[in-house]
């Protein structure tokens, strides 16, 4: 699935370009995860993802970054605010681009402002959009408590009312694997990990996008299972993964190959 919202904040001009990572394109030994565990079914080729399957079209929306010689980078639109900003300026990144910084927030231009009044850009588009969905989500749009959900589990905030609001999207559509994918993220935020790990499976066994592997793996590494989450992290790789997905994951891989990962419970891969 392309990129999610992250809702935590964002220091724009403190990010820095990736760090390349010679990734090794076989797959690591898996093992078994579950009773039912196939290998070959979750790394399978990667199926699209819907587009609207997160509730973007909520907020029309674009975000420019721009380079020091004045080379500008476009993310959306029909982009969460966040996700928008984000991949604006890790498009710039992988250009490898020198000064790159956001200069478009949506309908407002940013360029010169600093950076307490850009975050607060964000948070009143951010705020607007969360108000929307909840509106929604009560007149029963499902799209809008899915997208909600997800937003509660990035955060780690409200999961029982994210619980209920993906159990309410599940049983409305029991065969989304976007929705299935939000109630793992849950369970994985609440250290049910032997739970989300079932939920994962079946996720990936259904649409294996780049995001869900590396929710997957995300899951699998706080189990202390580590090759198969390097396994995961490797095929999110090779499943397209978005500029800000790939960055994260190649941080991930790195520190595991430097023996630096730690086995508890990390931020999920957007």
């Amino acid at each position: 699935m392309t990129a999610v919202p992250d809702f935590r904040p964002l220091n724009i001009r403190s990010m820095r370009p990736f760090v390349a990572v010679a990734l090794l394109l076989g797959l690591a030994a898996c093992g078994d995860t579950s009773s039912n565990w196939e290998p070959q079914d979750m790394f399978e080729a990667p199926k699209q993802a819907k587009v609207d399957d997160r509730y973007r079209a909520m907020i029309d929306f674009k975000a420019l970054s721009r380079d020091d010689v004045g080379k500008e980078y476009a993310a959306g639109p029909s982009a969460t605010v966040l996700g928008a900003v984000e991949e604006a300026v890790a498009m710039c990144q992988q250009a490898n681009a020198q000064g790159c910084k956001a200069v478009r927030v949506g309908l407002t231009w940013v360029d010169g402002l600093d950076q307490q009044t850009i975050e607060g850009v964000i948070s009143s588009y951010r705020d607007t959009m969360t108000a929307e969905a909840w509106q929604a989500a009560r007149q029963g749009n499902i799209a809008a408590a899915n997208w909600l959900a997800f937003h509660f589990a990035q955060k780690g905030e409200n999961l029982g009312e994210a619980e209920r609001l993906a159990k309410q999207v599940m049983q409305a559509d029991p065969e989304n694997p976007s929705a299935l994918d939000t109630y793992g993220l849950i369970l994985y935020k609440q250290e049910r990990y032997a739970e989300a790990e079932e939920v994962f499976v079946a996720v990936n066994k259904s649409m294996p996008t780049a995001e869900h592997l590396a929710h997957f793996a995300d899951n699998a590494l706080a189990m202390g299972k580590t090759d198969m989450a390097r396994a995961a992290y490797q095929r999110a790789m090779q499943a397209d993964p978005s500029p800000v997905l790939s960055q994260t994951i190649q941080k991930r891989l790195l520190a595991l190959d430097l023996g630096g990962a730690s086995s508890g419970q990390q931020a999920p891969a957007q």
